[in-house]
């Protein structure tokens, strides 16, 4: 009995200390764009959970109409045994494949790919091995936003293009509240902060992916409004930019991924009047956006 508690406590202690060393020591978040072109496609990562955050999450992918010329890399995080969640991810793509928004060239030149991780805490798991699972969730997001995932690594091997089917960090990270997004964001903050020591060994976690793109040079006028993010004024391209979108369901209060997120993520979304301005434990400066329902 007192193994399990040791290491439950050790691995703990160890995701507590990642958390706080990303909250209280944030890292840049620019990069100079190889390319400074004006609208810069985007590569979109999106977390899903289990069953209601997965459908609530396609849901505001659907109601957002994102233009596949602009969002034309798309990663999906599932966790280990949700066959739901990757299954819905492809139906989407279908649907965004044949919506009619996208011509015969940009469709051809979209992609996306699904990556499976571990689950942060599977159902009904001893809250003493949770952290240990945690940490082992942790660890697979962190490979991943590398693009050294087993599974990208796969893809990488197969793929019979020049473009690597997972050309380095997403610029946008979107969540909604699965445990499995608490770790991807807190890696994603320590990538941030660490970037320059993780570029000397794995310099193609910058690769730009605009270069080999025929997206790249769309102008049309829906880009305008979804452009990529980049900051006009320093003519630079941000990358790993983290968003969490509070569930529809919240209404008056925010869930517990939204406590542990809130310091972490840049943009905290709250799709009900009564959450806005929702400021964290401890304040930080800032305060939740009230942005009203995102759901289709």
């Amino acid at each position: 009995m007192e193994y399990p508690v040791l290491t439950g406590a050790v691995a703990l202690l160890a995701f507590i200390c990642l958390i706080t060393l990303a909250m209280f020591w944030p890292g840049k978040t620019d990069i100079q764009a190889q390319a400074r072109q004006p609208y810069h496609p985007v590569h979109l990562l999106v977390v899903l959970g289990s069953g209601g955050h997965t459908e609530e999450m396609l849901s505001m992918l659907r109601h957002a109409e994102l233009d596949p010329a602009v969002y034309i890399r798309r990663t999906y995080i599932v966790s280990s045994g949700d066959a739901f969640s990757a299954r819905k991810a492809v139906e989407y793509e279908k649907n965004l494949e044949t919506s009619g928004e996208t011509s015969q060239d940009e469709s051809k030149s979209s992609n996306y790919t699904i990556i499976t991780v571990p689950r942060a805490r599977r159902v009904h798991q001893s809250f003493l091995t949770a952290p240990l699972t945690t940490l082992q969730c942790f660890g697979f997001c962190m490979l991943m936003l590398m693009g050294r995932h087993p599974d990208q690594l796969i893809l990488t091997a197969q793929s019979s293009s020049s473009s690597s089917p997972c050309p380095g960090y997403p610029d946008i990270i979107l969540t909604n509240g699965p445990g499995t997004g608490v770790c991807v964001v807190v890696a994603a903050r320590l990538l941030r902060l660490f970037d320059p020591l993780v570029c000397r060994i794995l310099p193609q976690a910058r690769s730009d992916i605009s270069s080999t793109s025929k997206a790249s040079t769309y102008s049309g006028p829906e880009s305008r409004s979804h452009s990529g993010p980049r900051d006009q004024r320093r003519g630079t391209r941000r990358y790993l930019r983290t968003i969490f979108i509070e569930s529809w369901a919240r209404v008056t209060t925010v869930s517990l991924s939204g406590k542990i997120l809130f310091p972490l993520v840049d943009r905290f979304l709250v799709q009900w009047e009564g959450l806005a301005g929702y400021s964290g434990w401890f304040g930080f400066g800032r305060k939740a956006e009230y942005v009203g329902t995102l759901l289709s």
